[in-house]
């Protein structure tokens, strides 16, 4: 990973909850579970007895409406550019239940070292401060001893590392076993210098297995004056940018406006 794109969303708030659109005829709304989250409150007051069927990505709701025809009784909870490339039309704009939510991206990269970070080449002399990077590791843990996330997690707080997210998955391996992934401040640095680099070497006997997927410049508002410049980032480091906002509509084939009604 090389890279994480954010940004908030920015919303006119007269638009919110309000279409131009008749909207009876919807009896299902496709998109990605996260959106159909974000729009809980305009589906629950304009489309409550419609059917919220979840797919892998808004894009993919979109395509789906598209691909019933003209005739379809189905919306899609999409961006304007899925709209657009799908050809459908916009009923109801920025209909997300809060202003301020943004979408993360994470921009993949297979150049580089070893999903361990076995590549000094890789790296820049070590860093002077922490906060400003942030890197994300996934682990695996032994069915025994028991405590065993807790002896991995105490190993950052005994360095003074704070951890910004962490989310589990399953490992498809058998059942009841998980994939964590942490996301930390600070990186990785060349040789095994650093803090960082001190935690994760700890870290790994506690655990089954483990991978480094990347660190990059940390992006957030809070962030963005103590963040090194991205010409002393290492190669796998995040340039920042800004990500798509998460300014959802309701997407589907042309129906009467409101006001083209008896």
């Amino acid at each position: 990973m090389k890279d994480d794109e954010q940004a908030p969303a920015k919303n006119s708030p007269g638009q919110l909850s309000k279409s131009r659109y008749d909207l009876r005829h919807i009896s299902t709304v496709y998109s990605h579970p996260q959106a159909l989250g974000q729009c809980d409150h305009f589906l629950s007051q304009n489309l409550n007895d419609a059917e919220r069927r979840e797919v892998s990505s808004t894009s993919k709701a979109a395509e789906s409406v598209a691909g019933e025809g003209s005739k379809s009784q189905a919306a899609a909870i999409g961006s304007s550019l899925a709209a657009e490339m799908y050809g459908l039309t916009i009923l109801a704009e920025g209909i997300q239940d809060q202003d301020d939510n943004s979408t993360r991206f994470f921009v993949l990269s297979n150049f580089g070292a070893d999903l361990k970070g076995h590549s000094p080449a890789l790296y820049q002399p070590p860093s002077t401060g922490r906060v400003g990077w942030k890197t994300l590791i996934s682990f695996t843990l032994p069915q025994q001893p028991s405590g065993t996330l807790a002896d991995v997690l105490q190993v950052f707080k005994d360095h003074e590392l704070n951890l910004t997210g962490i989310h589990s998955r399953p490992s498809l391996q058998h059942a009841w076993h998980y994939v964590f992934l942490i996301e930390v401040q600070g990186r990785r640095e060349a040789l095994g210098h650093g803090v960082l680099n001190q935690a994760l070497e700890e870290m790994e006997p506690k655990t089954r297995d483990w991978r480094w997927l990347g660190s990059w410049i940390d992006k957030s508002p809070k962030q963005l004056g103590s963040a090194q410049t991205p010409g002393h980032a290492m190669t796998e480091g995040a340039k920042g940018k800004q990500a798509q906002k998460s300014v959802w509509g309701l997407v589907s084939c042309a129906r009467n406006k409101k006001s083209d009604m008896k």
